[in-house]
């Protein structure tokens, strides 16, 4: 099964890659509407699935719709690029992370539709439903459900078999950096758009307004659960 869903995405990114920029770009702005009135459901489903504050997941809505308005300007200046011809990537696997369940996962594959790929989308165990509506909202839009695939699994042995897939042309991961190395050590030859994660610092100076430095380091160690990438996990003073 696994099989059929690379081969059918990746021939369906082969047609979307065909479109013009600006067709692209269509279905893109109404991605990003179809998202909008999403709002309500995409909010209740991260707090009941990952535990976001209500508060949180709304930008977090809202992020995503900025992602499918901007990439959709991105598609249109393919069109415009003077003296070479633009070769779109067959398929993009994403694998997003759970602690932005919405805004990463839908970012991600918005770009990589508007590059003209056929996208696979493997939501995070912890953040699936979060990554099912979001994906059913760009499917109400009209993106089709060949060329956007939704999968879930937990067998390391099936996503082995995906990352390294020879049909796929590119992964775009949020993750840790043992998961990218892991990815690369699956296939040398795999083109890995990674963000991976690290250790943040604040720094408060003497001359600090300290109430405003304390607000600050709280709001940033322990907003969205503390799981935020650029969270605080060392003060220096």
């Amino acid at each position: 099964v696994l099989e059929q869903r690379i081969e059918s995405a990746a021939r369906a990114g082969r047609e979307w890659g065909a479109k013009s920029g600006a067709e692209r770009a269509r279905v893109l702005r109404d991605a990003g509407d179809v998202l909008a009135a999403f709002r309500g459901r995409l909010i209740e489903v991260m707090a009941s699935e990952t535990g976001k504050t209500i508060a949180e997941g709304d930008v977090e809505v809202s992020e995503a719709i900025d992602f499918a308005h901007y990439y959709a300007e991105r598609a249109i200046e393919i069109d415009e690029i003077d003296e070479a011809t633009y070769v779109p990537p067959r398929l993009t696997v994403v694998t997003p992370p759970w602690n932005f369940p919405v805004a990463i996962p839908a970012g991600s594959v918005l770009a990589a539709l508007a590059a003209g790929s056929g996208v696979i989308i493997k939501p995070a165990r912890q953040a699936r439903r979060s990554g099912a509506v979001m994906v059913e909202a760009l499917w109400e839009a009209g993106i089709p459900r060949d060329l956007l695939t939704l999968i879930g699994f937990d067998e390391s042995e099936l996503g082995k078999r995906l990352v390294s897939h020879p049909s796929v042309d590119r992964v775009i991961l949020t993750g840790g950096w043992d998961t990218a190395s892991l990815f690369r050590s699956w296939r040398a030859d795999l083109p890995l758009l990674a963000e991976t994660s690290g250790k943040n610092a604040i720094i408060v100076t003497p001359s600090a307004d300290l109430d405003l430095a304390v607000a600050d380091v709280v709001r940033s160690a322990f907003g969205h659960a503390g799981q935020k990438c650029s969270a605080a996990s060392l003060v220096i003073l």
